[in-house]
């Protein structure tokens, strides 16, 4: 799988190679696989691992930080896919549109400790998403590219949406991790 996007490639894309998805070089390559299990994995364990879940993970890791456009493209992948690809754009009010609302008001605050962030966002999910079903290599490489492709420096945020996903995947591909 590749992609380019302002001259950088991402290649290498496959979940199932890698615990940890944030293992990148500067041009968007992964560099192989990890020995470790990520934080987001640590955050699943014991915990269902739905597309909904593993949003619910990224808050738990990096909640804190103030959303940016790259959670907004992954949160829009994980949420097109849990509810079947229906058109969330048309509807107006799902967690994408929220996340999208929240960075635009990030903007127009200078303080980062008054910024809409990510957990805020991610609060919304039960109310947002009414399906959800388990998560699959296929949605955990979508998200991991869309990530990619909206981050300027092309990596992953560590125990953030793209790589929450890839540890629910794997941790559905494999539950004794």
């Amino acid at each position: 799988m590749g992609s380019s996007k302002d001259d950088a490639s991402v290649t290498n894309i496959s979940v199932e190679e890698h615990f940890s998805v944030s293992q990148s070089s500067p041009g968007g390559q992964f560099v192989g696989p990890t020995e470790e299990i990520s934080t987001a994995a640590e955050a699943l364990i014991g915990r269902s691992t739905t597309l909904t879940e593993a949003l619910k993970a990224a808050a738990m890791n990096v909640g804190h930080k103030p959303v940016e456009t790259t959670d907004v493209a992954a949160i829009k992948e994980v949420e097109t896919r849990a509810i079947g690809g229906d058109d969330i754009e048309g509807t107006g009010g799902g967690v994408t549109a929220v996340a999208s609302k929240a960075i635009a008001r990030n903007k127009t605050i200078g303080k980062e400790s008054e910024k809409t962030n990510l957990r805020d966002v991610i609060a919304e999910i039960d109310v947002k998403v009414t399906r959800d079903r388990e998560v699959t290599s296929e949605d955990a490489e979508a998200v991991v590219q869309a990530e990619l492709n909206h981050s300027p420096f092309k990596n992953i945020i560590p125990g953030g949406v793209a790589e929450s996903v890839a540890a629910a995947y794997k941790l559905n591909h494999d539950p004794s991790l």
